[in-house]
């Protein structure tokens, strides 16, 4: 049987309320969001992240988390898998801090999302987001997130990135953060990587940016780039995590609707909705 789903909206970008990347979540449930999760069965409930005002791009990012932690922790201790559909990556932040520990994170992106206050060009809170979940940057921030303890380098696996900068190659030569990028993907076995994170966790959390797919696949925001996974590979690669660990929620992120334009991204983010209504794991009871 399938289990219970909390369906998450996170209608945020830059902490502006239903702007830019923000108007993603309601245009998946425009377009049936809700539905396709139910298709594997299983109640499904819903429910939205509600913030102060704009106060600012990153004391904003941290309200959206800690609300999303919030939300996460009640659908958790309910029974329900969360099932999250967000502006920005910054995002998981709260969902893993309404996790148990030792949930592992599996990221597909594009990006490393790994840059610092101290490397950043664009100042774009959003591209810190690993490293604010990997406790690299606004440790204080992090800290007022209930719940939030940062994840070790050795839960964390990056799928699927072919527009890492410079910077984010030289952090990870120095972490022991394992990435596979996109052409590694294809050409090697993921097997042992999903293995080696069975060492160090007991679920997966998996976050999907958009852009980590193939620019040829669709645009699903304006950092979108050639040389990225086709559906089919994202999907195999979440099949494949599914089979060596629970599966305890999925965050879609990153999608600007008014750059899709034959809703290519949006139908890939449809089925993979669908895909973790089936995967989605009840590896603890039913509070």
């Amino acid at each position: 049987m399938a289990p219970a789903r909390r369906l998450i909206t996170v209608p945020y970008d830059s902490g502006r309320r239903r702007e830019g990347l923000g108007k993603g979540p309601d245009a998946w449930l425009a377009a049936g969001a809700e539905r396709r999760l139910r298709l594997a069965g299983g109640p499904v409930s819903a429910a939205e992240v509600r913030c102060p005002a704009h106060l600012g791009e990153l004391a904003s990012a941290f309200a959206v988390a800690r609300e999303v932690a919030a939300g996460v922790r009640e659908a958790w201790d309910a029974g329900a898998s969360p099932v999250v559909l967000a502006g920005n990556c910054g995002a998981s932040l709260g969902v893993l801090a309404g996790l148990p520990e030792r949930t592992g994170v599996l990221w597909l992106d594009a990006h490393g999302d790994l840059q610092l206050p101290s490397t950043t060009t664009s100042g774009y809170v959003d591209g810190m987001s690993l490293s604010a979940i990997t406790g690299r940057c606004w440790e204080a921030l992090a800290a007022s997130v209930p719940g939030f303890v940062p994840v070790p380098d050795e839960r964390v696996l990056i799928l699927g990135a072919h527009a890492l900068d410079d910077d984010e190659v030289r952090l990870l030569a120095g972490s022991s953060i394992r990435v596979l990028s996109a052409d590694t993907v294809r050409s090697e076995h993921t097997g042992d990587a999903l293995t080696g994170l069975t060492r160090h966790v007991d679920r997966l959390h998996v976050h999907v940016d958009l852009d980590v797919h193939d620019v040829s696949v669709g645009r699903a925001n304006a950092w979108t780039a050639t040389g990225g996974l086709g559906a089919d590979e994202v999907t195999a690669l979440v099949r494949a995590a599914a089979e060596h660990l629970p599966l305890a929620s999925l965050t879609l992120a990153s999608w600007d609707p008014a750059l899709d334009y034959h809703h290519r991204m949006r139908d890939v983010g449809l089925a993979l909705l669908e895909l973790a209504g089936e995967l989605l794991s009840t590896d603890r009871p039913v509070a």
